[in-house]
């Protein structure tokens, strides 16, 4: 929509800025999601080398320091 002389009326400027800062919130929560996920991958990769580290025994803490 235009007016006299040409240019976007105010309406139309507010609706086109509403609809980037919905895409900029859009690809916020995505990121948020992903990096969420990323991070909870993380965690379970860690605990299962924990688990394992612990269960087989570390040969550096298990040796004994005899003198």
């Amino acid at each position: 929509m235009t007016n006299f002389s040409g240019r976007k009326a105010a309406g139309d400027r507010r609706r086109t800025g509403g609809a980037k800062r919905q895409r900029l919130r859009d690809a916020a929560r995505l990121m948020l999601v992903v990096s969420v996920l990323v991070l909870g991958v993380l965690a379970v990769e860690i605990s299962r080398k924990a688990i394992t580290i612990i269960s087989h025994g570390s040969p550096q803490a298990s040796a004994e320091i005899t003198g």
